[in-house]
């Protein structure tokens, strides 16, 4: 394992709307930071902006704003770490879900393309969901169980 891949809902966390990480996972992310052991896909990028399209449709201009420009700066600071999605990760996406479906899941495929990512870059999923992952045989972890990671 070569480092950490957040999921969205685990970035939401950090968020200026509605930050809810704890003291102990701030201080977790902040030392794998330093490492520079955290990374983010596109995925993540996706579905934030479909956050803050949701929330402009629904006029909710100044969360949309702040938003924004948190995310523009995540973009900013994590430039070189944040993971595009290549036709490795792709295929490897495409033949997680594949297995899942047969399985009898329906995992979607925003979580399938994380698990592409991850699992072709030797990353551990950072997660609130652990269970979305699991048809994949990806690594996973809550932000709580990442606190005791050295």
């Amino acid at each position: 394992m070569s480092g950490f891949l957040l999921d969205a809902n685990v970035v939401a966390m950090l968020s200026p709307v509605e930050p809810e990480a704890s003291p102990a996972f701030l201080d977790w992310l902040e030392r794998r930071d330093r490492e520079g052991r955290l990374f983010l896909s596109v995925v993540m990028v996706h579905e934030i902006v479909r956050t803050i399209a949701a929330f402009e449709h629904k006029d909710e201009l100044e969360k949309s704003a702040a938003l924004t420009g948190w995310l523009a700066g995540l973009v900013a600071a994590y430039d070189d770490r944040i993971i595009a999605l290549d036709a490795t990760a792709a295929a490897r996406a495409a033949r997680l879900e594949a297995k899942a479906i047969a399985a009898g899941h329906a995992p979607g495929m925003a979580d399938a393309l994380v698990a592409g990512v991850a699992d072709s870059h030797d990353l551990v999923i950072v997660t609130r969901t652990p269970e979305h992952f699991a048809a994949f045989g990806v690594t996973t972890v809550s932000p709580d169980a990442a606190t005791a990671l050295s």
